[in-house]
């Protein structure tokens, strides 16, 4: 579990109360009665926010600013400039930043935005401790502190998280406190960095779907690289969680990013009957080669009935027979998920009895947004410069293509 708050682990939010401070410096800012607004006070850490200011004074320049500390105590920052509304007000949904840490309208911009004061090295990562996160809003004028607002972000805690290590497949399995009603559950893969997808898990566990994030390689008893993975492994892992409550006569639905998404179209391909609906994040539209320790040109990544897959064949989408969701960015510096989602797309549009499919495609994000949380605070140099795309962009994808996702997940099948 360390590993994954490594990654980047935001597993829960709360937002404490409004608490206002009247500034107390000489001159006109200390007549304002300046009120900060944050809210929810509690909510899952995919929830949006709201975040709205009043009693400034009219047309002035406002500093808004948020500060955090990760679990090492090291610092972070987020700041930004606003012009208040000729009624003296500020909301952070619809306000562009005059200067700042983020310059686009977004009530989280503060949070994910903020970048690490302690160190310039570009692979800093925000990690949360086993409890959660605080971060302190404040409301300054002519450099002056007005209002705060202190917002915990903390874990929520699913009702089991359960490892799985039997016949043959590594995973855990994450049932939610609160089920959502007819809640279908997500089994989730991850991409060339292996493991389980445990921080997209979690995510989708506090929505209130159960979750099974499953592992394919590098996992104990599995292989070390993404080398020769058998298509039917999968089904193993459908047919057990199939059996376990409360998955038991819900409707499952696959999730995979990266590699995992080309992984997704090419299990909803070979064994078209197996998931109720699919997922892809920036997927390629062939098969690649195999990935990590061990891995050679000459060894396929992939395997269907004892046989290698071909290196750089098409994957047959046409073939797929349940609903499909794409995410994909202009901006991938991993590889070509544009170009691949086009040719997914075109093949889907040929074929006639294609089930429902969607791409939802940002033209400024970079690689693997969709399904990644939303509302956290990423390195802009970790998250954003590796992968492609802007820190701003990124952000923003992950926070419509989430919405937008859990719609899919409760409806697939919605035109």
């Amino acid at each position: 579990m360390h590993g994954w708050r490594l990654w980047c682990a935001a597993c829960g939010l709360l937002f404490a109360a409004v608490a206002v401070v009247t500034g107390c410096s000489s001159g006109k800012a200390a007549a304002l009665h300046v009120r900060l607004d944050a809210r929810p006070a509690v909510a899952a850490f995919v929830t949006p926010i709201h975040v709205a200011v009043s009693g400034l004074p009219p047309g002035r320049l406002v500093t808004m600013r948020a500060r955090a500390t990760d679990y090492k105590g090291q610092p972070w920052q987020s700041a930004a400039q606003f012009r208040a509304s000729r009624s003296g007000t500020l909301d952070l949904a619809t306000a562009v930043p005059v200067s700042g840490s983020y310059h686009v309208a977004d009530a989280a911009g503060l949070l994910w935005s903020l970048q690490p004061t302690f160190t310039r090295n570009p692979d800093a990562q925000f990690i949360e401790n086993f409890t959660g996160f605080t971060v302190t809003l404040q409301v300054l004028v002519d450099g002056q502190v007005q209002a705060s607002s202190t917002l915990r972000r903390v874990d929520v805690a699913p009702t089991s998280m359960q490892t799985v290590n039997e016949d043959g497949f590594a995973s855990t399995f994450f049932v939610p406190s609160r089920l959502r009603p007819g809640a279908p559950t997500v089994v989730l893969i991850g991409g060339s960095e292996g493991g389980e997808p445990l921080l997209q898990a979690s995510a989708l566990a506090a929505t209130g779907y159960p979750a099974l994030a499953l592992g394919y390689f590098n996992e104990p008893g599995l292989p070390r690289c993404l080398c020769d993975i058998p298509l039917e492994y999968f089904a193993r892992a459908v047919r057990w969680l199939r059996d376990r409550s409360p998955a038991r006569g819900r409707p499952v639905i696959l999730y995979g990013a990266s590699r995992g998404g080309e992984g997704a179209l090419l299990i909803a391909s070979y064994e078209p009957h197996l998931f109720d609906a699919v997922i892809a994040s920036s997927p390629s539209a062939s098969v690649d080669g195999s990935y990590g320790p061990g891995s050679s040109l000459t060894i396929s990544g992939w395997t269907w009935k004892g046989k290698p897959l071909p290196t750089g064949m098409q994957i047959p989408v046409s073939r797929i027979r349940v609903p499909l969701l794409i995410g994909d960015g202009g901006q991938d510096a991993v590889w070509a998920s544009a170009a691949s989602v086009s040719l997914v797309m075109a093949e889907l549009r040929a074929a006639r009895d294609a089930a429902p499919y969607t791409n939802l495609y940002y033209p400024e994000a970079g690689h693997a947004f969709l399904g990644t949380p939303p509302y956290f605070p990423y390195s802009a140099y970790a998250k954003g410069h590796a992968m492609g795309g802007s820190q701003a962009a990124d952000a923003q994808a992950e926070e419509r293509s989430w919405s937008q996702m859990i719609a899919f997940i409760d409806n697939p099948w919605r035109r």
